[in-house]
């Protein structure tokens, strides 16, 4: 897809972070800009910062009607979309599988996975029918491989890569000319691993140091974990080079963006793995 000025844009979770960057990127290129985000104040706070070609909507990606009515409320005020940003997403808690309570898997989920879902359901026709367009669909390296204490996460954004995989080949089923995009980022500077980022500056004997020895399982040493993250920290990109990225994946018309490559190899050990017990099996 070819990225222009007049065209219009959706993005959800838009008011900071990745969703943010996408708006600011995506403005500055002459685009109009509709901004999902939860909490009114603050999104209607990044859409002034924008100017007069960006549009506030709060409401809940989790719930169909929300997404149904940003579709309507796009079209009635635009008469177009374009390119729609599902980017809307959270981490959860932290707990093992067994532990983590029924409720954090209903909303982890309910947000990145049913939210991304809404959004395809609600502007997919229209992109279908005017016969262009692109769907941007922001996973996570966690969906491409996992770690322990991510499960409600790391299925979300698994079940994302997923759907955008199954959604490229039936537009492709259809003779539709909309193109997907599948994004799975690692760590990037973003509020919503703010606190991640922050890890490895924690000193013994503090609160944060204390709440990090409790959540490690047997046998492993803070200091290990924090060696790690150091590591982790250090491929940390900002949330416009993100969005650069991911762009340029959109105008190649790229199914998969990696924007900072693949941390530790997860994804490419995963990979690994999976063909070696498909080699075993004949």
């Amino acid at each position: 897809m070819r990225i222009e000025s007049g065209q219009v844009a959706v993005i959800t979770g838009a008011a900071q972070g990745i969703g943010a960057a996408f708006a600011a990127e995506l403005t500055a290129r002459g685009l109009s800009v509709v901004l999902l985000d939860l909490v009114r104040d603050t999104v209607e706070r990044t859409a002034a910062e924008l100017g007069e070609r960006a549009f506030a909507v709060a409401g809940d990606v989790s719930e169909p009607e929300v997404l149904a009515d940003l579709a309507k409320q796009t079209l009635d005020r635009f008469g177009r979309v374009d390119l729609v940003i599902n980017n809307a997403g959270i981490r959860g808690s932290g707990e093992p599988v067994w532990e983590m309570p029924a409720a954090q898997w209903e909303r982890v989920l309910g947000v990145n996975l049913l939210g991304v879902v809404n959004g395809i359901r609600a502007f997919v026709p229209h992109l279908i029918k005017a016969g262009s367009g692109h769907v941007v669909n922001v996973a996570s390296l966690a969906g491409l491989s996992g770690a322990p204490r991510q499960s409600a996460y790391a299925a979300s954004k698994h079940a994302v890569v997923a759907v955008s995989e199954i959604l490229a080949g039936e537009l492709e089923q259809v003779g539709a000319a909309v193109g997907v995009t599948v994004a799975c980022p690692g760590f990037v500077d973003t509020p919503l691993v703010a606190d991640l980022l922050a890890a490895p500056k924690a000193e013994p004997g503090s609160e944060a140091y204390e709440s990090l020895a409790r959540g490690l399982p047997a046998g492993r040493s803070v200091e290990e974990f924090l060696e790690q993250m150091r590591t982790l920290v250090d491929t940390a990109i900002s949330a416009p080079t993100a969005v650069e990225r991911i762009l340029r994946a959109v105008e190649r018309d790229e199914l998969y963006a990696l924007p900072n490559g693949d941390l530790e190899d997860t994804a490419r050990d995963r990979a690994h793995r999976v063909l070696s017990a498909l080699a075993r099996a004949q």
